[in-house]
């Protein structure tokens, strides 16, 4: 290996891209089998209730209904992987009753010979119900104790933990800042619909799922206990993926389960997929949340102390509600190092659809309400926000309190000062908004995410390699592309640590059967995570071939280095030969060898390093009409080191795209439990012609304990983006928004109120 690196670090296309463009990528979607059967759910109408009877009976003397699977027969998967670590948390993984506990929850499923076939035969199932009274507010779940929607009550989750001395540090403050802030039910709104999969029972007992899961190991340990099964007896096979963002982290609500129970009865494949109606109203979704904060500074800009309380609505199941909770916790208490600390968080159980992972996994609620208590702070001390923030964020070299770790890197600084540059930040945040109609503003957000979560979860990486006789190499690894390039990225770094030609590295399918363990893609972690696995698996290849060159070239092994596809002696280069040659001697040739080099590598990462960024956003605000209009983002992030730059550069641009989004137009809306917007003419995603300039910079700090320095970028490119448009809208107007989705009836009341 040399200082000047091959393959990272350059911007090569993604692996998959030719396949995508061309339309021969296959999505689960396009899967057809023979004799395949097509499944459907029939869903509760009913925000709570239980399920006293159901009658099949007309549906089932139907000629191509094959198999039937109720409530009655099919357990709930309603935790996650967390809970796998012990036996008495794995019978906490799933729930068997015969309760509904929101509208959209699935009562039964039918596989069917056509569809056609099956839209009849759930029009004539009957289900009879004993309604339960529905909660449907957070705070009433909160306090009421005659109504349980679970078992063990409506409160799913409580923490509190406190630094410092709070009592101290408000006394300590000359300013106290109290707001109550809220964020919306946000949707992930993929183009591809959240629920399809395929489950193929053979007779011989093996279950194969293909399934666009984030997760296909951990998918394949749930369904192995669903159904009683060894894992070796189950297959998860993923397809491309058109978009997850954290909605596919596990197997989807009614889906996997249920298609798996009718493909044992039939031991046919069985094909369900939700509309994007049912994705809207029946998989999971951000949690919205309430956030009381109460923050102390001193008038020179000290941040003595912070005081934060949050509930959490889940809906009417959770599965992440505990990580999402802690992410809230870490993130908020490790950006800024403000010495008194009071964290409660306080999750509860509602008759609404359930909630779950979504990209920054509970950090951007917790950081539209942080940022916005520091902007406020600012204002009213008469100090520029970036100042204050460049006084009181935790540096590199300090202890993060709730990991407990030392942080090894943080370009924070770097992102504020090259942002502010780039925008004309100074310039602009003196420019008075004057009394025009269309009001300007900027404003400015920081934020801090974690890589991965090791020691927080079970967070296991893995790679395998094997190189070729022809000096080409496969890497073997579970690590799921959504659509961000990461398999590209693990590509990357094996090229360059084997010194083969990028283009001669091969990276399998994404399925368990071929794959060793891995955690999936979540939490921003496989460059990261999955980059260290492949780094230490090709790093172990590497070293056999040098083993076996020293053998050909009578050097000793550490007197050897591969590059450009040749082992060769450091002090001699003409002393060389190349993998190729070598291959064919070991593998082929040298019948007393006829081996193939086999690098391997499995284990967790040694830190969760946070990665930080400055988002800079300027707005337009028509007083008149309340509308914002977004007219640039300069979103700055540290990201350790840059595998693929394009690829930082794109995360960093959807990011953006989905955070204003979150700031302006997106959040389910319900009523008595319904869902009023479930599909993309109601529920308003971002139009590319909403979509402002958005200028990407990329900082590398050079994380130590990362392949190549590297670590996340993909769920934080979205975190702080509100936050900032926030700050923004209040620089052009003066009126503070305190609830996201910011829309403009919101604006216009402020406004009236604040004259």
């Amino acid at each position: 290996m040399t200082d000047s690196y091959t393959a990272v670090g350059k911007s090569f296309q993604r692996i998959d891209g030719i396949d995508k463009v061309t339309g021969a990528a296959k999505y689960a979607t396009d899967l057809r089998f023979e004799n395949m059967l097509y499944a459907g759910l029939l869903r509760s109408p009913h925000a709570h209730a239980k399920v006293t009877c159901i009658n099949t009976s007309a549906a089932e003397k139907l000629p191509g209904v094959k198999a039937v699977a109720t409530i009655f027969d099919v357990p709930k998967v309603v935790q996650y992987w967390f809970f796998l670590r012990t036996e008495k948390k794995k019978e906490q993984m799933f729930l068997h009753d015969n309760i509904v506990r929101f509208i959209g929850d699935p009562v039964l499923a039918i596989a069917a010979t056509s569809k056609e076939m099956l839209k009849k035969a759930l029009s004539l199932v009957t289900v009879e119900y004993e309604l339960l009274k529905s909660i449907q507010d957070p705070h009433t779940a909160l306090t009421e104790t005659k109504v349980n929607i679970h078992k063990k009550g409506n409160i799913a989750f409580k923490v509190n933990k406190e630094f410092g001395n709070v009592h101290e540090g408000f006394k300590a403050a000359d300013i106290i800042v109290e707001n109550t802030y809220h964020t919306s039910k946000q949707k992930h709104a993929s183009l591809e619909p959240i629920g399809t999969c395929v489950a193929s029972f053979q007779s011989n007992g093996k279950l194969t799922v293909y399934s666009s899961t984030q997760l296909p190991h951990w998918s394949q340990h749930y369904l192995a206990m669903a159904l009683g099964l060894s894992l070796n007896k189950v297959r998860v096979i993923k397809p491309f993926t058109g978009g997850a963002f954290g909605g596919r982290c596990g197997v989807i609500h009614g889906l996997e389960v249920m298609c798996s129970y009718l493909s044992r009865q039939t031991l046919q494949p069985v094909k369900m997929s939700f509309t994007r109606e049912e994705d809207f109203s029946a998989t999971e979704s951000r949690h919205p949340m309430t956030i009381r904060m109460k923050t102390g500074a001193t008038k020179e800009g000290m941040i003595t102390a912070n005081k934060v309380e949050i509930l959490s609505d889940t809906g009417g199941y959770g599965t992440h509600y505990i990580g999402v909770i802690a992410d809230c916790m870490s993130t908020g208490i490790g950006l800024y190092n403000i010495p008194n600390y009071s964290f409660s968080g306080t999750v509860v159980y509602t008759n609404k659809s359930p909630c779950g992972a979504l990209r920054g996994y509970g950090n951007p609620q917790m950081n539209f309400a942080q940022e916005s208590q520091i902007d406020i702070i600012a204002r009213k001390i008469g100090m520029d926000p970036m100042a204050l923030k460049l006084k009181n964020y935790r540096r590199e070299g300090e202890m993060d309190p709730v990991l407990n770790e030392l942080i090894l890197s943080n370009g924070l600084k770097e992102c504020l000062e090259k942002g502010a540059r780039s925008c004309g930040w100074e310039e602009k945040r003196l420019r008075q908004a004057g009394n025009d109609l269309i009001k300007k503003g900027i404003g400015l957000s920081i934020m801090l995410h974690g890589t991965g979560a090791a020691r927080a979860l079970p967070d296991p990486g893995s790679a395998t390699i094997m190189i070729n006789s022809d000096g080409t190499a496969n890497l073997h690894t579970a690590a799921a592309d959504e659509g961000q390039g990461n398999r590209t990225v693990l590509a990357q770094i094996a090229s360059e640590i084997l010194g083969i030609e990028f283009d001669n590295i091969s990276v399998s399918e994404t399925d368990t059967d071929i794959t060793p363990l891995d955690c999936g893609t979540h939490g921003s972690r496989q460059a990261y995570c999955g980059g260290l696995s492949v780094r230490n698996a090709a790093m172990d290849a590497r070293q056999k071939m040098l083993n076996h060159a020293q053998k050909y070239l009578k050097v000793e092994a550490n007197q050897l280095i591969i590059k450009n596809g040749h082992i060769i002696e450091k002090s001699n280069p003409d002393n060389n030969i190349s993998i190729k040659d070598l291959m064919q001697k070991i593998q082929i040739q040298d019948m007393g060898v006829c081996e193939q080099v086999i690098g391997s590598a499995s284990g967790i990462a040694p830190a969760m390093p946070g990665y930080y960024g400055a988002v800079f956003a300027e707005v337009e605000v028509n007083t008149q009409t309340g509308r914002v209009k977004v007219i640039k983002l300069t979103s700055a992030y540290d990201v350790g080191k840059a595998i693929n730059p394009d690829m930082v550069r794109g995360q960093i641009v959807g990011g953006g795209v989905m955070g204003i989004g979150f700031a302006l137009t997106e959040g389910l809306q319900l009523k008595d439990g319904h869902i009023l917007n479930p599909n993309f003419t109601d529920y308003r995603i971002l139009r590319s012609c909403d979509i402002p300039e958005i200028e990407p910079i990329i900082v590398e700090s050079n994380e130590p304990t990362g392949p190549f320095g590297a670590k996340g970028i993909g769920e934080g490119s979205m975190v702080n983006v509100a936050s900032a448009i926030s700050n923004a809208i209040c620089h052009a107007t003066g009126v503070r928004l305190t609830e996201l989705s910011i829309t403009p009836e919101q604006i216009l009341q402020s406004i009236k109120n604040s004259r």
